[in-house]
């Protein structure tokens, strides 16, 4: 059920004014939440929601003999062991032993979508309560509200249980203003998502699909637009999920800041999935030492996080190897020196060098997340710098001067809330560029069904 389809449309009228008519009783509001996104996650399938119960079920109860019990640890092993193989058995599986058994039919779902997320979220309220970062929950519901919200469970953002699950064990509140704010994200990420990740998708699978036959140019410029759709598609679902969630009273982390404005190779990775990068610090970069007692073990910890990273994204060898090259890019970095301070925000002529630097960097790497397979991947690379065939491309044109305007309003709203913050412009003035972006959307809202998530599959 995407966020753009007529269904969801409906299910979210239903279920906010029956939501905030509670507002007087979180606990009445959590039980909502957590049937409505049931009911939204059945939609995808019956038996997802069953996994999802028995994830959700035992980590409420493993948190809660954390409270009674002194083998905390040995309780906490358990726990991750029960998560991580359910991840394993109906993700992973099937990739590394070849078909399923009879005996693991159970595992055969029409999608995996949202278990990779969900499972994030359940080993780190297990974590958080072992470190006595929080209480574990009385209430089941208040759990399993946190761990379904549906906005954010079928692609993130990922949440933090110390610092996100609180709000779902006290009242929430809604403004005139928030409700400003959301409806500025979820425009914000429509236009991004249904219309240029769309208007990009057609030309960078026609390049994928027939690479073999064009010339080198197009091959480049496929990686740039696939960057650019990689980017609207699943940042654009995120400013929808915040949106939406702040419709609620609930406040979910952001998973991007203009990360196409990044002048360096650890800047970008500040800037791009940051729940990703949070869950990961939080629980395997920190753990392993975090820098460390030289830049040797500062490395070595950055390239397992990456290659860890490469592993969450799917049962495909591309993936890992694409997580791996993106961490031989940021150590690469480190040992030159390319790197920039948190508050450093000068740009200038080198800056904008270094941001194109950055962004052919990590659009080099998309081949593997972009391929099929790695043979697939290693011609292509090979085909890119084949330079017998100079034709020019005359695909992908309003795509990519659309990706490159959204770029620049992010460069210059880089000090606002987000790049949709227009709060300290006038009432009329926001009132019609509001208006005009509902019609530019509605003109330019495409025929055909809009693409499906990128980061559905994840």
């Amino acid at each position: 059920m995407p966020f753009n389809s007529i269904h969801f449309i409906y299910f979210f009228v239903v279920i906010c004014p029956i939501y905030w008519l509670s507002r007087t009783n979180y606990k009445i509001q959590n039980i909502i939440l957590l049937g409505g996104s049931l009911y939204f996650y059945a939609q995808v399938d019956l038996k997802l929601c069953l996994l999802w119960a028995f994830i959700s079920l035992g980590t409420w109860l493993l948190g809660k003999a954390m409270e009674t019990f002194q083998q905390r640890k040995a309780i906490l092993t358990l726990g991750l062991f029960l998560i991580f193989s359910q991840l394993f058995i109906a993700k992973y599986y099937n990739w590394l032993l070849g078909d399923f058994s009879g005996a693991l039919s159970i595992y055969k779902f029409a999608s995996t979508i949202g278990l990779s997320y969900y499972t994030l979220a359940a080993s780190s309220y297990l974590v958080d309560t072992y470190r006595k970062k929080i209480s574990p929950v009385t209430n089941p519901v208040t759990l399993g509200a946190y761990l379904s919200f549906f906005p954010q469970l079928l692609s993130g953002p990922i949440p933090i249980a110390y610092k996100d699950l609180p709000q779902y064990c006290q009242s929430r509140i809604i403004s005139i203003t928030s409700v400003e704010e959301a409806i500025q994200q979820i425009l914000w990420g429509i236009f991004k998502k249904v219309i240029v990740a769309g208007l990009l998708a057609k030309p960078v699978d026609y390049i994928f699909y027939n690479h073999s036959e064009l010339g080198f140019i197009y091959l480049w410029l496929a990686i740039i637009l696939y960057s650019f759709q990689v980017y609207m598609d699943f940042s654009g679902y995120s400013d929808m999920a915040w949106g939406i969630a702040k419709l609620l009273g609930i406040k979910i982390n952001s998973n991007f800041n203009s990360p196409f404005i990044s002048r360096t190779i650890d800047e970008f990775w500040r800037r791009w999935h940051l729940s990703l990068s949070a869950w990961l610090k939080e629980y395997i970069y920190l753990p392993l030492g975090g820098r460390g007692s030289s830049k040797w073990q500062y490395m070595v910890n950055i390239f397992i996080v990456f290659f860890m990273s490469g592993v969450w994204h799917g049962a495909n060898a591309n993936y890992i190897l694409w997580g791996s090259f993106n961490g031989l890019l940021f150590v690469l970095a480190i040992l030159i020196g390319w790197t920039r301070e948190k508050n450093d925000i000068q740009y200038g002529v080198k800056g904008v060098f270094s941001m194109l630097l950055v962004f052919l960097s990590i659009a080099f790497t998309r081949v593997f997340f972009r391929s099929p397979d790695f043979v697939t991947a290693l011609t292509y690379y090979q085909e890119m710098f084949k330079t017998s065939d100079f034709s020019m491309p005359d695909i992908g044109v309003v795509g990519l001067g659309l990706s490159i305007l959204i770029v620049l309003i992010e460069w210059l709203q880089r000090k606002e809330l987000h790049p949709a913050d227009i709060s300290k412009w006038s009432f009329p003035v926001r009132v019609g560029i509001y208006a005009s972006v509902i019609g530019v959307i509605y003109w330019m809202w495409p025929t055909q069904n809009p693409t499906e998530y990128i980061y559905f599959k994840f």
